[in-house]
Parts: C-alpha cells; sequence; structure tokens
C-alpha cells in the first residue's frame, strides 16, 4: 500500500506541478527523481536549436507502471527513446524515494519511420489544437501526457485521469505505438 501511495505521490507531483505555472526547482526535483528531464522544463529553461523536434509522452497509471518515451529530431539524427519507471522504493539511507528506471528501448530511428511518426500527428491534426486538457474523472486511474516542441512551438496536452479508451490522446497514443513498434 506505501509503494502505491508513493508511486501516486510521483504521478500526482509530475501533473499537477507540470500543469501549472513551474520553477526551476519543480524540474530539479523531477529529474533528481526520475532521471529523466521533463520537455517544458526543457522548454522553458535550456536553449534548444528551433529546429529541434522532440515530443514526450507520459502514460501513468496511478498503481502501476509509467511509461516515458521520448521521439527527437535533431542535428545528428532521429531517436527514440522509452522508459519505464517502476513503483518508487522508500531509501532508508537517505530518506528519499528512488524511482528504478528501465530503459525499454533506445534507438535511432529512420527518416521514413520519424516522418511516419509526424504523418500521424498531422492525420490526427495535432498541431490544429491550441489546447487540450480533460477534467479528472477518477483519483487512482491513469491518463496521458503529451508534449511537444516543435519549430519552437510548444505544446502539453494531458487526458485528465480515467478517459474513456476512445478519447482523443488515447487513441493517438496507441496508433504511435503501432508505427513505431513500442
Amino acid at each position: 500500500m506505501m509503494k502505491n501511495l508513493m508511486l501516486l505521490g510521483l504521478v500526482f507531483f509530475s501533473v499537477q506541478v507540470f500543469s501549472q505555472k513551474i520553477v526551476k526547482e519543480d524540474c530539479e526535483r523531477y529529474l533528481k527523481q526520475t532521471g529523466l528531464k521533463y520537455l517544458e522544463c526543457v522548454h522553458i529553461f535550456e536553449k534548444t536549436d528551433p529546429k529541434d523536434k522532440i515530443y514526450q509522452f507520459y502514460k501513468w497509471s496511478a498503481f502501476g507502471k509509467i511509461i516515458f518515451t521520448n521521439v527527437e529530431k535533431r542535428k545528428s539524427g532521429y531517436f527514440l527513446i522509452s522508459h519505464e519507471i517502476a513503483q518508487p522504493i522508500y531509501n532508508e539511507k537517505t530518506n528519499e524515494l528512488d524511482y528504478p528506471i528501465t530503459v525499454c528501448v533506445n534507438r535511432r530511428l529512420t527518416e521514413k519511420e520519424f516522418n511516419d511518426f509526424e504523418n500521424v500527428l498531422n492525420k490526427n491534426k495535432f498541431w490544429e489544437k491550441k489546447t487540450y486538457d480533460l477534467k479528472v474523472l477518477c483519483t487512482d486511474g491513469f491518463g496521458i501526457v503529451f508534449q511537444a516542441l516543435h519549430n519552437g512551438d510548444y505544446r502539453n496536452y494531458s487526458n485528465g485521469n480515467c478517459p474513456p479508451e476512445n478519447e482523443y490522446l488515447n487513441v493517438l497514443y496507441t496508433e504511435i505505438k503501432k508505427i513505431l513498434k513500442l
């Protein structure tokens, strides 16, 4: 039960803190806890090449694993990296939570794979939406946060908590998983 509450804490920390105005300390804490950079933090506090395209999906479950995936186009090529964050473990020596992270996928994408990925976004009118944020339907469910930094334009979409299977981000995520073989 304690493990579930700790994982729920990470989920709500990231969803709640990052759905409001964030400060650098939030980003540093998140990086320290998970070893991963939250895309909104990159957008606000780091200099990026305006030609870079970075997409980040954060599929979470209150009582299970969290999948954190980046799809990137940078000067050096196209990349796909996906992490699984397990339920946190309390570290008695440091009095902090440790978040076991497993790298599930870490590979270069071909230009065709990246273009297929972007075609899915275009087909689903991803860039036409200025905002997308569903209301929370329950307190112990699951959801998706989808962030994108594309030619200097930043988007942060969330499907709330406990969205229906046919909801926009769930459908989009399913299509993306299929084309990227996640």
